[in-house]
Order: C-alpha cells, then sequence, then structure tokens
C-alpha cells in the first residue's frame, strides 16, 4: 500500500469515526435512552461540585484580575517587594467576599418585598375588581353604549369567577403539595447548598491555579493533536472564550445598568413595589430577545393592582428604557461581536432554552455564535479547495457590512506591528 492509499485510508476512517460520534451525540441529545441517560446523569451528579465552581470561577476571573492589579498598585506603594502568592490569595478572597455579599443583598432586598408584595396582593385583589367593576358601571352614563359595558361586565365576571376558582381549588391545594414536597426534599436541597459550597471552594482552587490550568489544557492539546491542528483547536477555543466571556460579562454589566435606571425612575415617580419590579426587570434583561417582555408583563401586573395609571405610565417607560437598551445601550457595551442577525438569535433561544429552559436561552445564543464560526469557517475551506473563492469573496462584499474605520485602523496596526516582530 502506498502513501496516497494510506492517506485515503487515514481519511475515511477519520470520517466514519466523526461520523460515529455525530450519531451517539444525536442519539444522547434527542432520543436519550436509558443506558446514555444514566450514565450521564450520574456522571454530571459526581462532578456537580466542579462543576459549580468552573462556572463560578470563569464568572469571577475577571473581577479577580482586576482586585488583584489594585491590591498590586497597593503594595507597589506600601513595600518594595513582591509577594504574588499573598497578592493573588488576597485577591480571590476579596472577590468570594464580593460575590457572597451581592448574593446577600440581593436575597435582602428581593425576599421581603416579594413576601409583602403578595401578601399586600392578596388583601387588596377583592377590592381592586370591585373598584374595577364600578369604573366599568359607570362607563354605561358616558359615551360607551349599553351593550358594550353589559359585555364588558360578563367578561369580567366570567374572569373573576375563574381567578375565584383558580385560587380555591388549584392553587391552594397545588401550594400545599409544594409545601411537602419542598419538606420532603429536604435533602435535596442541603444537596443543593453543598455542591454550591463545594463549588465556591473548588472556584477557589481554579482562580489561584488559573495559569497553571490554562498551560496545562495547551501541553495536552500539543502533546495529543498535530501542531495544525492543535493550532486551529487553541484559536477556536480562545474564540469560544471570547464568545462567552464578552457575551455573558457584557450581559450582566448591560442588565444591572438597566436594573439601576429602572429602579431611579421608580423612586422619583413613587411607584409601588419600586425595589421588586426593578430586580425583575434587571435579573430578566440577561436573557436575550425575549427577556424584556418576561419582566415587562408581571411588573405591569403588580403596579396595576395598585393604580391603573402608574401601571400604564411604567409601561411606557419601560418601551422607552428597552429602547434605549436595544438602541444605545447594549451595543455600546457588547458591540457586534456575535455575528449573528436576529433571524439566528431568535432560532437559538428558542431551540437551546428548549432543550435547557432558561441556562440554554442564556448561553444559547453564544453557544451557537460559536457552532455558526465553524460552519461558515469549514464551508469557506471547502469552496476555496473547489476553486469557488470568488464566490465567497462575492458574498462577502454583498452580505458582510464594511468594517468601520477606526476598527480597520486597529487591524492595520496590528498587522505592522505583527511584521515587525
Amino acid at each position: 500500500m502506498n502513501s496516497g492509499e494510506r492517506q485515503q485510508t487515514k481519511r475515511i476512517l477519520e470520517l466514519v469515526a466523526c461520523s460515529a460520534a455525530v450519531i451517539c451525540l444525536i442519539v444522547l441529545l434527542f432520543f436519550r435512552t436509558s443506558v446514555f441517560s444514566g450514565a450521564l446523569q450520574r456522571t454530571l451528579g459526581i462532578l456537580k461540585p466542579f462543576i459549580y465552581g468552573a462556572v463560578i470561577a470563569y464568572l469571577l476571573h475577571p473581577v479577580c484580575k482586576i482586585v488583584e492589579k489594585l491590591i498590586a498598585g497597593i503594595g507597589k506603594r506600601l513595600c518594595k517587594t513582591e509577594h504574588p502568592g499573598l497578592r493573588r490569595m488576597l485577591s480571590i478572597l476579596v472577590t468570594l467576599v464580593l460575590f457572597f455579599a451581592v448574593l446577600l443583598l440581593l436575597l435582602m432586598m428581593v425576599l421581603p418585598e416579594l413576601i409583602n408584595s403578595i401578601s399586600g396582593l392578596i388583601a387588596q385583589l377583592p377590592d381592586a375588581l370591585d373598584s374595577f367593576q364600578k369604573w366599568i358601571a359607570g362607563l354605561d352614563n358616558g359615551e360607551m353604549s349599553h351593550e358594550a359595558v353589559v359585555y364588558i361586565q360578563q367578561m369580567v365576571e366570567t374572569i373573576t369567577q375563574r381567578l375565584e376558582n383558580f385560587l380555591q381549588t388549584d392553587l391552594l391545594p397545588n401550594l400545599m403539595n409544594l409545601v411537602g414536597s419542598v419538606t420532603s426534599s429536604f435533602v435535596s436541597i442541603l444537596s443543593l447548598l453543598k455542591n454550591f459550597g463545594l463549588g465556591c471552594i473548588v472556584a477557589a482552587y481554579f482562580l489561584g491555579g488559573w495559569e497553571k490550568f490554562v498551560a496545562q489544557a495547551k501541553l495536552c492539546i500539543y502533546g495529543i493533536f498535530r501542531k495544525d491542528i492543535a493550532d486551529w483547536i487553541r484559536k477556536e477555543i480562545l474564540f469560544t472564550d471570547r464568545m462567552f466571556s464578552g457575551f455573558i460579562h457584557g450581559k450582566l454589566t448591560d442588565s444591572l445598568i438597566v436594573g439601576i435606571l429602572c429602579f431611579v425612575f421608580c423612586a422619583l415617580a413613587n411607584m409601588p413595589y419600586a425595589v421588586l419590579v426593578s430586580v425583575i426587570v434587571g435579573v430578566t434583561n440577561v436573557i436575550p430577545f425575549f427577556g424584556p417582555y418576561l419582566g415587562a408583563i408581571p411588573s405591569v401586573l403588580l403596579i396595576l393592582t395598585i393604580s391603573p395609571a402608574k401601571s400604564l405610565i411604567f409601561l411606557i417607560f419601560v418601551i422607552l428604557l428597552q429602547q434605549f437598551d436595544g438602541n444605545v445601550l447594549g451595543p455600546k457595551i457588547l458591540g457586534d461581536q456575535l455575528g449573528l442577525s436576529g433571524f439566528w438569535i431568535l432560532f437559538s433561544i428558542l431551540v437551546f432554552g428548549d432543550l435547557w429552559g432558561l441556562v440554554g436561552m442564556l448561553v444559547g445564543v453564544p453557544l451557537f455564535a460559536v457552532l455558526y464560526d465553524l460552519i461558515r469557517s469549514f464551508m469557506r475551506s471547502r469552496l476555496k479547495k473547489q476553486g469557488e473563492e470568488p464566490m465567497v469573496e462575492a458574498y462577502e462584499r454583498t452580505y458582510h457590512a464594511p468594517q468601520p474605520v477606526k476598527q480597520k485602523k486597529k487591524n492595520a496596526a496590528k498587522k505592522t506591528a505583527a511584521k515587525k516582530k
């Protein structure tokens, strides 16, 4: 067997291996056979503390770097000698303290407000319905026809009856069952707290040896694969990190600003449930596309129970706030780093949201951006090998917007610096 036949055989084996891997992945994700799902659940159960720790460390790593730089600057002013180990330990400690302080602050802000809101809503619901019915009855004396008023009254009575039946026959038994299930699943709650606590400890180790772990991963990649394949894997990992870190951290920053702006407006306008509404709007804004609507609907309904006029004002404010976020604030923070159109963003949210719930709606967009880039790079390389490079260039000129002048200057400066090196 000559070298050409060996190369052809090797390509066939690689193709068969890739096809088998894709088939196994499809079976695992969509068919979810008992063998694969049981093994996967068992493995994930064992690795949960490490998964929690990796996610926490990934989210806190930029904060830890900033804190470490601040501590390094303070250390240089106080003493001439440097202690990198002590500096890293202090930065991790400060970062974790800030993390727990933010979680505790959110719980202290949201839980009392949520309990008061539910209690006030239950207490004010009968009076609110009675006032609403009187307001509808008053319309009969105005310009609205008697038949329209009677139709509205019948519709309100039907909705009220169904709401009362739901509260009496469905909600209360379900709440009792929920309380019973929570009581019976106390072990599950303890397991969650245990995994979260162990995850924080694992995150501290990850943050402490971040550079070492990255170097070890690089050694493994270049030790297992050829240099060209290892270079490609390293490039894709860096691209994935840039997509996820840029999107998640940018979206968290954007949502924090939106929540603060919402709280300032609610405080100035004397809106009811100002803290709870602002937290709802800020947290749901993390979810792309659907987030603003998911936050606006319950917030408007909460304010509607106290003041219909203020609920309308708040609805107008939320629409203006989301326009400002979508057209000014969001692009300023996130930019166009994903490279996806609105259709593909909606597609990724729906698909991954159906697979993994709210977590899928959050991470689905950057994950699909990575998959999209892999498919685009593969198709470009295939077309260029087949001599269809003019087709690729025509597509780029037609459908890809030209780069801004500042970005062109930055890219030119990078190329010049690379040539000098």
